[in-house]
């Protein structure tokens, strides 16, 4: 059982906010003071049974109402509950109601829904305190007494995790050896084996902290748990982390995000084992959520995405990546570039060129310009080819972020929508040529291709073959030159053997000696527009 959906009215920052969720893993992003950990704090306090307290209150004279969609689909059954939860400030706890029939429900049935914030600020050190050490003893040792068989399996599953040790018959004595491999600081071990050593210590406080609501008298444990249609017993649990960015390095973040989430998912064996001993039940139904504002943190998988953002009214809104479909030629590029997009998820706007000389460029003109892209929170993605930008363009848009879309003039089309922007000229590198041309400033590409190490200014009978093909031109039209050689009055020979030379080396080191030796008068027009662009959609300006 998973929460599918809720929505949420006069909660803190959200007026009327619909959430979809993944059964599986939800990592929620935006900007900062949005309500994304306001969205944690929801959680406690409703899965605990709590009352809102009048801080909540967007309108004090309005109630807080929430809806819920708990799912069985993962338990194959898919069956699905709908319930409200419903106060007005000055009630103390608030009424559940069945949304299907209209009864009301006991308030505590909401503790069916065992919610763990799980704090990683004291990650690595001080993880677990001397009385939870005893606790986890008494797990381990609880599990190992289970006969000899049992201490062979363990040791078999601790090596096929990376930590192999040779335990002892004897459970007390295995359960120290296995006690010290894991909360011991072994300055020789290598680093893999203390990223292993912090993720079984992670799980091994989350694995004290599902006994503790085993033995809690709040709701009876059997009422928590929940069969699937084989029958098989599952133990329902919501986990949160806030922040791991703050506390672990990148590798880290992932690593440890990872391991939980397969934990939660019965997909490690030592614990999957360990839980079933101590819960007696045959697994875990867990439903992980993560606020961060990493890009470390986030999966490869946008229908995992959650983003709140603010709308034209400034009120929070949510776009949920389960809720997307796209079609399979498009969920390819996806896949493909979902690690560049990832960025794009905390900014304000984002430019998409076609490839690596322009995403080489853009910063140093926006800087040339006066422009700090990090300031205005846009993001530059090399789309690595124009049928790419309309896909990734489409991803991002639909989580609500503006996108300034730069294709060359040889792929457009009538009537493009008004974030789409063309060069000017056949391609980037013909703009680029021109603008210098036109302002004198052939000297200005004879820095960059210069500065490019290993160069030459000699255009050859290959740059020239392949310039004449992108212009449509008849073969020998051109015999190879250098550029030195160019009468400086012959713009017809200037333009197309500079272009030959900047399109036949084209590429991110090139791009950023463009960048770097380009000044305010040879910045192409069509690129200044599209920067314009971008820092008027960051600031709201609706084109």
């Amino acid at each position: 059982m998973y929460i599918s959906d809720v929505r949420i009215e006069n909660y803190r920052t959200f007026q009327d906010v619909t959430f979809h969720f993944d059964s599986r893993a939800n990592y929620i992003v935006g900007d900062n003071n949005i309500g994304k950990s306001n969205f944690l704090s929801f959680l406690k306090t409703v899965t605990h049974g709590y009352g809102f307290r009048e801080a909540d209150f967007l309108d004090e004279n309005n109630p807080i109402r929430v809806f819920f969609t708990l799912s069985s689909a993962d338990m194959g059954t898919g069956e699905f509950a709908h319930i409200e939860l419903r106060q007005l400030v000055n009630e103390v706890v608030p009424t559940l109601i069945n949304s299907d029939t209209g009864e009301r429900l006991p308030l505590e049935y909401m503790r069916c829904l065992f919610y763990i914030d799980y704090a990683l600020d004291d990650v690595p050190r001080n993880m677990v305190t001397d009385e939870e050490l005893l606790q986890i003893s008494s797990l381990y040792k609880d599990y190992l007494s289970a006969g000899e068989e049992t201490i062979r399996e363990a040791e078999e599953l601790l090596a096929k995790k990376g930590l192999p040790v040779s335990l002892p018959s004897d459970p007390n004595l295995a359960v120290v050896k296995i006690l010290k491999v894991i909360f011991t600081s072994d300055k020789d071990a290598a680093p893999s084996g203390f990223t292993i050593r912090l993720m079984f210590a992670i799980a091994s406080h989350l694995l004290v902290q599902l006994v503790e609501k085993r033995n809690s008298k709040a709701i009876p444990f059997e009422n928590i748990i929940v069969y699937n249609k084989w029958g098989k017993r599952f133990f329902p649990l919501v986990l949160s982390i806030d922040e791991p960015e703050l506390h672990l390095h990148p590798y880290l973040q992932r690593a440890v995000l990872a391991f939980l989430q397969s934990i939660l998912n019965n997909e490690e064996p030592f614990f999957k084992k360990l839980i079933q001993r101590t819960l007696g039940v045959d697994g875990l139904d867990g439903q992980l959520f993560v606020v961060t504002h990493s890009t470390d943190s986030l999966v490869n998988d946008y229908r995992q995405i959650i983003r709140l953002y603010w709308n034209e009214e400034k009120k929070v809104q949510v776009s949920c990546g389960t809720t997307f479909h796209f079609n399979r030629e498009i969920e390819k590029h996806l896949i493909m570039h979902f690690p560049e997009v990832k960025e794009a998820l905390y900014s304000r706007c984002t430019i998409l060129v076609e490839g690596e000389t322009e995403y080489g460029s853009f910063p140093y003109f926006a800087k040339t310009l006066g422009i700090n892209f990090d300031y205005y929170g846009i993001c530059l993605i090399n789309a690595r080819g124009e049928s790419s930008i309309t896909k990734i363009s489409q991803l991002i848009r639909r989580f609500h972020i503006p996108t300034v879309c730069l294709y060359d003039k040889d792929v457009m089309v009538e009537n493009p929508k008004p974030y789409v922007f063309y060069t000017d000229y056949i391609c980037y590198e013909m703009d680029v040529v021109q603008a210098c041309i036109s302002s004198g400033s052939i000297g200005v590409l004879n820095r960059v291709i210069h500065s490019v190490e290993d160069s030459s200014d000699v255009v050859n009978s290959s740059l020239v073959k392949k310039a004449g093909q992108k212009l449509g031109m008849a073969r020998g039209s051109y015999p190879p030159r250098k550029l030195s050689n160019i009468s400086k009055r012959d713009n017809r020979s200037l333009q197309f053997y500079y272009f030959a030379w900047l399109y036949g080396n084209k590429g991110v080191i090139v791009g950023r000696a463009i960048g770097e030796f380009l000044t305010g008068k040879e910045i192409p027009p069509a690129f200044k527009t599209v920067i314009e662009a971008a820092v008027s959609y960051s600031k709201g300006e609706i084109l």
